[in-house]
Formats: structure tokens, sequence, C-alpha cells
């Protein structure tokens, strides 16, 4: 009886072992897809803010924007992003969006011609 129930142990385990391994690769791959939807969908908001344009219908002045160029061009979050990754100056970047926004393409050839 007792080599019964040791044959059935070790079958138990063998099929346990087998299903963590299971479980294992499913969760790998459960997480390799959050990461794919997680990229498509960054480049899809990329897309979007590069080809929208802007809601506002341009730049709007204010009495106290600064003249002497202090300020942060407008630029896409997408194009701040990038600029940072790659070590540029927005405000070396043409823009090239609505209302002269700068955009991730504006972003990377300032960074060719830097």
């Amino acid at each position: 009886m007792a080599k019964k129930k040791g044959k059935a142990l070790k079958s138990l385990e063998k099929d346990v072992a087998k299903l963590r391994k299971r479980n294992d690769k499913l969760a790998e791959a459960i997480e390799k897809t959050r990461e794919d939807q997680a990229t498509a969908y960054e480049e899809l908001r990329d897309l979007l803010e590069e080809r929208l344009p802007s809601q506002d219908a341009g730049p709007v002045e204010h009495e106290d924007d600064s003249p002497d160029g202090d300020e942060h061009p407008e630029a896409t979050d997408a194009a701040a992003r990038r600029a940072e990754e790659l070590n540029i100056d927005l405000s070396s970047a043409k823009g090239t969006g609505a209302g002269g926004r700068i955009l991730v393409k504006d972003v990377e050839a300032a960074a060719s011609r830097a």
C-alpha cells in the first residue's frame, strides 16, 4: 500500500512540476504581450501627436511671455522625450508641426545636424 502511495505521490509531483513550467511560460507570454501592447500604444500616441493638428489655433501671446528666448519652444511630449534621449536642446530644433510645434522628426533632424 505504501508503495502505491509513493508512486501516486511521484506522479502528482511530476504533474505539478509540468503545470508550474507551463504556468511560467504562460506568465512570460502574458508579460511579453503587455510590453508589446505598451510599445504599440506609445507609438500610436506619438503618431497621433505628430499628425493631428494642435487643439489650439496657434500660439497665444501673453503679456508675461518672455521675449528674451528663455522659454522652451512648444513641443509634443514625444518630441521632448526624444530630445532628452538624444541629448538635444529643443531650442535647436525648428518646429514643423501645427503652429510651429516641434515634432519627433524635428528633434531627429536637429540631432543629425549636431
